[in-house]
């Protein structure tokens, strides 16, 4: 999916450098009216080049995505391996308790990113909106008016912090506590001093991982149809103008200017 994104960004990108190209070669009405030309042909393609890199980011975000997927999927089996240590055995020894810490901590960084990238797709998407006036009803076409992206992105911000207030409920922590590592780390070592909480511990930190997973899945999902859904309307805006530029063109040459003349100041 990620080449396919990447070739729509790739030909949107000469598509429009190509209009803008058009553009220039035809600028008229003397000094001023060139620079005129230039300054709009530069500040279009500063927009583009703002909302490619848009487009880039977002496929950065769902390649950073996977990784992540693929870590916690790791955590959620050692989460299993270390509960049926508990049951076995009745505690985990302390070098394994150590690496259930570090991997909380790194679940801890994954939702972080999550919830980040949550925002910031749903910032780029406002951005466009705003920049791109047309954008709105393209993405209305495109999707029968059912997607909205910042829905869905506020949807899936609100439901793991849900998700994460209730598994820190359960050990009787608050949110305050994952403001740093340090404080992570000081309230899963009260855990660790009983069974009964090391094993607290274990099933809340495989509940937020397991919704993480599922997070992560409708996250990249929603990240690739919109940077697909946003170079794709920029390859399209760049079309309909490159048509409408030929159309002038084919007009000012095939116009009968002889009959009257005056109309040479027209040009």
């Amino acid at each position: 999916m990620n080449k396919i994104v990447k070739k729509t960004a790739l030909s949107s990108a000469v598509s429009i450098m190509i209009s803008f190209t058009s553009l220039n070669a035809g600028s008229i009405g003397g000094f001023g009216g060139a620079l005129e030309v230039t300054q709009d042909a530069q500040w279009a393609a500063d927009i583009t080049d703002r909302a490619l890199s848009y487009t880039k980011q977002l496929q950065q975000y769902a390649t950073q995505i996977l990784q992540y997927q693929q870590q916690i999927k790791q955590y959620i089996n050692q989460f299993q391996s270390y509960k049926m240590m508990l049951q076995n055995i009745g505690n985990l020894p302390q070098e394994q308790w150590r690496q259930f810490q570090n991997q909380v901590l790194k679940l801890k960084h994954a939702v972080e990113f999550g919830q980040s990238v949550s925002y910031t797709a749903a910032n780029f998407d406002k951005k466009f909106n705003t920049t791109f006036k047309g954008y709105e009803n393209y993405l209305k076409e495109a999707k029968d008016g059912k997607l909205d992206f910042f829905k869905e992105y506020n949807s899936m911000y609100q439901s793991t912090k849900d998700t994460v207030h209730g598994a820190l409920k359960s050990l009787k922590l608050q949110e305050s506590d994952l403001q740093s590592d340090e404080a992570v780390m000081a309230a899963l070592q009260n855990q660790s001093q009983s069974a009964v909480g090391q094993l607290s511990a274990i099933q809340a930190a495989n509940q937020i991982a397991l919704h993480q997973t599922t997070q992560f899945k409708k996250l990249q999902k929603t990240i690739m149809t919109q940077a697909n859904l946003q170079a794709s309307f920029l390859v399209k805006e760049s079309e309909e103008k490159a048509l409408i530029k030929a159309k002038n063109r084919a007009w000012r040459e095939n116009a009968d200017l002889s009959v009257n003349p005056s109309n040479d100041k027209n040009f």
